[in-house]
């Protein structure tokens, strides 16, 4: 059967290639998306793991245990020690560092000779395991692992508890608490003095001066001394953990913090336990961005394939017409049916097995593409994404290949029945419509879509503070986007055999041979040119909705970036007080000490800097309404603001600088936000009252305008209620001049807004070589930066874009094949219609005719519907990139280079079309028209 269906194959070549072009497209995509989710977030869990660290100076792999032994339980440390010795076995993950320190508080001791300096009346006695390799003895020696004759103990303190205990080096103390098994008192002679040996060492997790009381011994004194059956002290230990976080894979996560949650609730049960484990938070966060990174990934992926798979059932579906002749003279020769789905499912086996062979290489190119994509259609040189075959992706590629199988087969049941009697009946008996069109699934998927549509326009708030908590967006606020266009291309099979229909019967008189022949070929070849049409709209479609979706998503986010921050730099300097002073005399004023201003505005690569005043914290005293607390007041200079801060023309009723001019004509004007007024009816003219607490002097202001947005402002805040729900609230601003609020309230710390000539990279060279305490530092080109690396945004472009150049690739192939079949499957007629005396010029008009009605109709309604998807469903998709900056309203943004690529490669497609049609229909003779009798 094999070398059988190796030749059929090999006769049917150029149709077998489109099927593994299609199968290796399928194949291809799945392995990419599965190797990218997976590489993207571990890359994603790598930063942040690393970022914890670089922030906290705390390993994100830390488990603490501490406990403490009581009277009534005098075993808990060792029983404890031993399940802390099993945690690295039970997270799955190799300890990079693992230290236990036992100690025994509150030691009261007497130095053994007086003097006049009296040493401490308490220390801790510890011992800390690996001691000895990160420290380095400054004064005397390291302690002995066993007492010496006399019994005395050698104990090591730090440099700061040397001092802090008043110690001499070689003093001996009694410990009163503490005695030997012969009821002895220990004692305990101070030998060495040491200091952490390298800094940054990750082994001190409790830095030496937090252990400035702590005198430590060797770990076997302790042991001999304390650990023993009879020994009656209360000790207690720290047990730190430190797993490798560089070890941790995405597949982990879930399992570690289920872990990590059955240890505490463990131990939580005892209140002689504490245990804490650092990266909580951070897998936590993670777990919300994987589910995001992975639903965005796989949903956008589904109307592409769904196209891949209309191609390969439209392929493998003209594949058997072809064979229809065959499959009813071997049905006819006693081939069962068994044998003609096993022949066909073989064939299916050998392409897809060829198909996979060629898609994992391509899937991890693809897997750098999408992890390069910077933008829709556009890439950048970034490290190479870790690859890593996980279960995860071999059940997608076994999925894809069960489902590309599945799609090659299911056309051979309905051809396997088919005898020599039935194919013949079937040639000419008239059409019928499919059951689909009998059961208007075309209306009810529309319906379905539109009614989702309806649905989530209705609930708009509520998801978006649902993704701002960290849902995942509902993944049906997707598909309905693809559902609509489905349904619409369904639709169109209806409606555009009806518009042709009624132009042709409207001018069927004055129609010319080749036209009257083209219309009736479309008209009476409707049902067959179904699949076509359809491939034909959701291409054009697709395109059009992916190329408006990158970008608008990415602008629209890049816009609401530059928006909230208000102007390429904005940073906050600390500045010097007298809080110091205050300590000792509250009653003295608070006064800072302004820096100088002129660095940033001399400094090289600023175009304009201006100083920027803003709280949260303002009170409004209204006569009706009262006292309205937190409202934001920001003062600014008007000229400099103007020239340095960033608005968008068109979000304010009239030109930013209109309102800056009504400012600058007095020092009491103010512009108060929209919501406030409307709020609380506020009017032209009108005078507030306002103050900070901290300065609870009452500034006077005019108001002289109402703005809707303004640099940096956002009109909603976000706030937990008491029951921990997310809640949306108002948030009023009111914009005075500087001068005005530091004249009555004095100079307080304020903001330095920089609109930077170019690269930014000159204030953080500028802070480092002069030492310049930066307490904030906004960034707008870094903030953009930030957002195309993170991967929901970065797969989002990767797969539109590797969307778009599929679509393009299986429209041109698709279309291609079909019309060249077409044209083969009517060489007889074309040779019949140059018999009766047309000439290859009618017959490339009717061709021409026919393009225009079927493919021409077909991209002009592809073309709508991929707008008019844009137009309803971009504002709800956009809500799956949702977050609390999201301020501006979203604008739909179609790239003109765009459209011209998308259809420039359908014109051009078309057009080589044409050229190879004329060339086989100019290869045909007119002597295959005496061929009839065979036919």
């Amino acid at each position: 059967m094999l070398k059988f269906v190796l030749l059929k194959m090999r006769s049917k070549k150029w149709m077998m290639l489109a099927l593994l072009i299609g199968c290796t497209l399928l194949f291809s995509i799945t392995c990419s998306s599965a190797l990218y989710t997976q590489s993207s977030l571990q890359r994603s869990l790598n930063e942040r793991l690393a970022n914890y660290l670089q922030t906290n100076n705390i390993s994100p792999g830390q488990i603490t245990v501490v406990a403490h032994n009581t009277p009534k339980d005098t075993t808990l440390v060792q029983r404890t020690a031993q399940k802390v010795a099993s945690i690295p076995q039970t997270f799955g993950l190799p300890a990079a560092l693992k230290i236990d320190h036992y100690f025994i508080n509150n030691v009261r001791i007497l130095a053994e000779l007086e003097r006049d300096n009296t040493i401490a009346s308490e220390v801790t006695v510890g011992s800390l395991s690996g001691i000895e390799d990160h420290i380095e003895i400054v004064a005397g020696r390291m302690y002995s692992s066993t007492p010496d004759e006399d019994g005395i103990i050698d104990v090591i303190v730090s440099e700061q508890g040397f001092v802090d205990m008043n110690f001499l080096l070689g003093e001996c103390f009694y410990a009163t608490g503490l005695r030997d098994s012969e009821g002895e008192l220990l004692r305990f002679r101070v030998c060495g003095v040491f200091r952490h040996s390298r800094q940054n060492d990750p082994y001190w997790i409790e830095a030496p001066e937090s252990l400035a009381s702590e005198c430590f011994l060797s770990w076997d004194v302790f042991e001999s001394a304390f650990l023993q059956e009879n020994s009656t002290a209360m000790f207690s230990a720290r047990f730190f953990t430190l797993l490798d976080h560089t070890q941790m894979k995405v597949d982990q996560v879930p399992h570690l913090l289920e872990t990590a949650e059955n240890y505490a609730k463990e131990f939580g049960k005892n209140s002689s336990l504490y245990f804490w484990y650092a990266f909580s938070d951070v897998l936590t966060s993670f777990l919300v961005a994987q589910r995001q990174v992975t639903v965005t990934v796989w949903v956008l992926q589904i109307p592409i394939f769904m196209l891949l798979a209309a191609f390969i059932f439209m392929i493998s579906r003209q594949l058997l017409d072809m064979e229809q002749n065959e499959i009813a003279v071997l049905k006819s020769r006693g081939a069962s049916r068994f044998q003609l789905i096993a022949t066909y499912l073989t064939q299916s086996l050998v392409i897809a097995v060829l198909a996979m062979a060629i898609s994992i290489p391509l899937g991890i190119f693809l897997v750098q593409v999408l992890g390069s994509a910077n933008s829709f259609l556009e890439f950048v040189g970034r490290t190479a994404l870790p690859i890593e075959f996980s279960s995860f992706s071999v059940t997608a590629l076994a999925i894809a290949l069960v489902f590309a199988i599945c799609t090659m087969v299911l056309p051979v049941f309905r051809h396997a029945n088919v005898t020599i009697v039935n194919h013949m009946q079937k040639k000419h008996r008239k059409s019928q419509a499919p059951l689909w069109q009998k059961l208007f699934l075309d209306v009810v998927i529309l319906a379905v879509a539109l009614y989702g549509l309806f649905s989530y326009s209705n609930q708009k708030q509520i998801l978006a503070q649902q993704v701002q908590q960290g849902a995942s967006m509902d993944p049906l606020l997707f598909l309905c986007s693809s559902l609509f266009m489905i349904g619409a291309a369904l639709l169109s099979l209806r409606i555009l055999p009806l518009i042709t229909g009624a132009v042709f019967h409207a001018f069927k008189r004055w129609w010319s041979p080749a036209l009257y022949t083209a219309f009736l070929r479309v008209i009476r070849t409707r049902h067959s040119q179904a699949f076509i049409l359809v491939f034909l709209v959701l291409t054009v479609a697709l395109g059009i909705f992916n190329a408006q979706a990158a970008r608008t998503i990415n602008t629209n986010e890049a816009r609401n970036i530059r928006y909230s921050t208000g102007a390429d730099l904005v940073l906050q300097e600390k500045w010097e007080d007298n809080s110091a002073l205050r300590k000792r005399d509250p009653s003295l004023p608070l006064i800072y000490k302004e820096p100088a201003f002129s660095r940033y505005e001399n400094m090289e690569g600023v175009k304009s800097a201006t100083k920027v005043f803003v709280t949260q914290k303002a009170v409004v005293n209204m006569p009706q309404s009262g006292s309205v607390p937190n409202l934001s007041v920001m003062g600014i200079h008007t000229k400099t603001f103007g020239q340095t801060a960033h608005i968008e023309d068109g979000l304010l009723k009239h030109h930013f600088y209109e309102y800056l001019n009504a400012m600058s004509q007095d020092s009491r004007a103010i512009l108060v936000s929209r919501n406030f007024q409307t709020n609380y009816g506020v009017e032209l003219g009108s005078t507030l009252r306002y103050y900070i607490p901290s300065n609870p002097v009452f500034i006077e202001g005019i108001v002289c305008g109402f703005v809707d947005y303004w640099p940096s402002y956002s009109p909603t805040v976000y706030g937990q209620d008491d029951d921990g729900v997310l809640k949306e609230m108002d948030n009023f601003l009111i914009v005075a001049n500087l001068d005005q609020l530091q004249k009555v309230w004095g100079v307080e710390p304020y903001q330095v807004w920089i609109d930077a000539e170019d690269s930014t990279q000159f204030i953080y060279d500028f802070a480092r070589e002069e030492e310049v305490n930066l307490l904030s530092v906004k960034d707008t080109s870094a903030q953009i930066i930030a957002m195309k690396n993170d991967p929901v945004f970065q797969g989002t472009n990767g797969i539109l874009t590797v969307g778009f150049v599929v679509v393009l690739l299986l429209c041109c192939v698709g279309f291609l094949i079909y019309w060249v079949l077409s044209i083969k499957s009517r060489s007889l007629q074309f040779g019949i219609y140059r018999a009766m005396g047309m000439s290859m010029r009618e017959i490339l008009s009717i061709l021409i005719c026919e393009q225009i009605f079927i493919s021409g109709a077909a991209i002009a309604t592809g073309a709508g519907v991929g707008f008019l998807t844009s137009k309803l469903y971009m504002p709800l998709i956009q809500m799956a990139f949702a977050s609390y900056d999201t301020v501006l309203p979203l604008q739909i943004v179609s790239d003109s280079s765009d459209m011209v690529r998308l259809f420039a490669v359908v014109g051009a497609m078309i057009l080589v079309c044409m050229v190879i049609l004329g060339w086989l229909i100019s290869g045909m003779k007119i002597t295959q028209a005496l061929k009839l009798g065979e036919d």
